[in-house]
């Protein structure tokens, strides 16, 4: 099987998941959709009393489809208690060879994670250093590919729900050697400067669970901010049923007056599956897709991941936490995948220890 393919949805299979409406030859059409995410959490911990039990995570709908040959759009709405927001609402022009522009509040070109759908993440959360990872924003967006290469630049302001207002630009580039067509590397490098509309910013972070509100780890608002530099390395290598895949990313903030400071984060992972399946990538967004069984049976994939968020510089102490995480995924169809994570944190905030032990389990239903 070759890794490096675009992922695409038949036609045929389009109008069995939800209805296309052509309203003219080449005109506009319109396709539904959504996914479903729902979580049960448990903890064990004896210096901090997490909130168990279940949640829905993200319950999204979205529209998108064709405005003509070269136009397309999408808008893409999350209606999960306590967080609902706007997620995408973009049109993209594709009118030259394998390049594309985007217009509107889309995922900005930070990280290999980041830019994966949080349907096709092999955990069911983003790693620590996520956290100071920029996600959706309102910008303008240029993406080009070919087999061995793609880059992408963008310049964006505020996200679309005013969470988060500043201005910023950001690039990405993604090399993949040829190595044969069951073999994939990525090699990539994302770049981005941001400045924030109140000269401050906070950071912090789940211990890789969303039950709980608790932040293992917290900066608090640190003021005075200028601007703040990002750099993120990102390495991912898949053979067969094999996958590992790693980041690095680091955060330089500039201040008035007081010293600059760097918080920075890293992850690694390795999977496996137990069939005869493997993760799928595409290389115009240079990130992994959804996974198809190859069997009615069903793929099952075991994984596990080490990952570390230092919060810590000069009179900021915002705290460190390493995590282990072992998943096993069972996707009984495309649409249909069951997640169960067993994450070990050991955290240090301010000589307070948190070392939450947390077993969580979803299902992801998309249509």
């Amino acid at each position: 099987m070759n890794v490096l393919k675009q992922i695409a949805v038949p036609c045929a299979a389009c109008l069995l998941i939800s209805p296309t409406i052509f309203a003219a030859e080449n005109g506009p059409t319109i396709e539904f959709g959504g996914r479903l995410h729902a979580d049960t959490t448990d903890y064990d911990n004896d210096n901090f009393q997490y909130s168990e039990g279940s949640e829905l995570r993200r319950a999204r709908l979205f529209v998108r489809g064709d405005l003509n040959e070269d136009w397309d759009y999408k808008l893409q709405y999350d209606f999960a208690p306590n967080h609902a927001q706007l997620k995408d609402g973009y049109i993209r022009y594709n009118g030259f060879t394998n390049s594309r522009i985007t217009l509107g509040n889309f995922k900005q070109f930070s990280s290999l994670e980041e830019l994966t759908s949080s349907n096709n993440i092999t955990f069911t959360e983003r790693s620590l250093p996520n956290a100071l990872v920029s996600s959706r924003r309102f910008g303008i967006g240029f993406q080009n590919w070919s087999d061995r290469y793609s880059a992408a630049v963008s310049a964006y302001t505020h996200d679309a729900n005013n969470a988060i207002r500043g201005e910023g630009i950001a690039g990405r580039f993604v090399y993949r050697p040829d190595l044969g067509d069951e073999t994939l590397l990525h090699l990539g490098v994302a770049l981005a400067r941001e400045s924030d509309d109140n000269d401050s910013i906070r950071r912090r972070a789940r211990p890789e669970s969303h039950q709980d509100s608790h932040r293992i780890v917290n900066t608090g608002t640190i003021t005075g901010v200028d601007d703040f530099d990002k750099i993120g390395f990102e390495a991912a290598f898949v053979r067969g049923r094999f996958s590992a895949q790693s980041e690095y990313v680091s955060q330089n903030i500039q201040r008035h007056t007081d010293p600059d400071l760097s918080f920075n984060g890293y992850y690694a992972y390795l999977s496996y599956f137990l069939t005869e399946d493997s993760r799928p990538y595409s290389i115009s967004d240079a990130a992994f897709g959804t996974v198809t069984p190859s069997s009615e049976k069903g793929a099952w994939e075991l994984a596990a991941r080490f990952s570390n968020l230092e919060l810590n510089d000069n009179e900021i102490q915002g705290g460190e936490v390493d995590s282990i995480t072992l998943g096993v995924n069972y996707y009984m169809t495309r649409d249909l995948r069951f997640t169960a994570n067993y994450i070990m944190s050991d955290s240090d905030l301010a000589g307070f220890s948190d070392d939450p032990n947390i077993l969580q389990m979803r299902i992801r239903f998309t249509f």
